[in-house]
């Protein structure tokens, strides 16, 4: 594990410069989980301790991301979500959070290759759209903080829904044919697909419910203004899909698979709502 920490001290080294100049700091922490997706997939077969390297790589430079998201709010004393580049941060970090959650708390490991290489674009594709320097005007909003932070919450789990969702058809799709070998061997197996999925939805069914209603009353005090109207309708069919996925799940009227398709179409109206969300000038 002594050659997995020469990595992290790099990219803290370049902590200090992360509030002024980020871009540096970004770029090594993306290409960090490239490293995990290069590892994981590429050198899988090469040695048995590979697969193993590959989850410490990736958890790594998750709290190396933490570091670098800490350090930056608190010297800019602001919450990241400023821009289309800072949103995509937290949603990153998020992401990649909460697949190593599932791992450590349910033993149900998403394949780290794909987990790496979405969180490096997303990463990439933060620094592309460029990441707000300035501290935006934040105080005496706690709510509308809160609306903001619920929303990207449900955001991260709806995207790690449909990341299990790939990755359930993909898995039925082969026991389906009789193919056990390549990729499909480096899924997890169909029943505790099914069952995080079920979970995942229900808890992003809760979390975007919160966030709508904070959300509503926001937008009624605004004297219902029509520019947060079109947010709050897709978010609000990405809710009602997603509680009437769940239920009809629960109740076994649907399923594995199409629960899986039904928790990628949801992704749909959400990714909508996410973009009307940027701030203008991200857009």
């Amino acid at each position: 594990m002594s050659h997995l920490l020469i990595l992290p001290l790099m990219l803290l080294n370049s902590a200090s410069s992360a509030a002024a100049s980020p871009d540096f700091a970004w770029f090594y922490c993306a290409w960090a989980f490239v490293l995990a997706y290069c590892v994981d997939l590429g050198f899988r077969g090469t040695g048995r301790n590979f697969p193993a390297t590959a989850s410490w790589l990736f958890r790594i430079s998750w709290l190396v991301l933490s570091a670098l998201l800490a350090y930056r709010g608190l010297v800019l004393n602001v919450f990241p979500i400023n821009g289309a580049g800072e949103i995509l941060l937290s949603i990153a970090w998020g992401f990649a959070g909460l697949s190593i959650f599932l791992d450590l708390v349910f033993e149900h490991r998403l394949p780290v290759w794909l987990v790496s290489i979405l969180t490096a674009a997303c990463l990439f594709a933060a620094e592309w759209m460029g990441i707000e320097g300035a501290s935006a005007n934040q105080a005496g909003k706690p709510l509308l903080m809160m609306h903001v932070a619920t929303a990207i919450l449900a955001y991260m789990i709806l995207a790690a829904q449909s990341l299990n969702s790939v990755a359930y058809l993909l898995q039925d799709r082969a026991l389906a044919k009789r193919k056990f070998g390549g990729v499909y061997s480096l899924l997890p197996a169909l029943v505790p697909m099914d069952k995080i999925g079920t979970q995942l939805m229900g808890a992003a069914v809760w979390v975007l419910g919160v966030s709508l209603i904070i959300g509503t009353a926001d937008w009624v005090q605004s004297a219902l203004s029509l520019v947060k109207l079109p947010k709050l309708f897709f978010a609000m069919i990405t809710w009602a899909g997603g509680l009437i996925l769940i239920i009809q799940r629960r109740r076994h009227q649907l399923s594995g698979a199409r629960f899986a398709r039904g928790s990628l179409i949801i992704l749909i109206p959400a990714l909508i709502a996410l973009w009307l969300s940027l701030p203008r000038g991200s857009r």
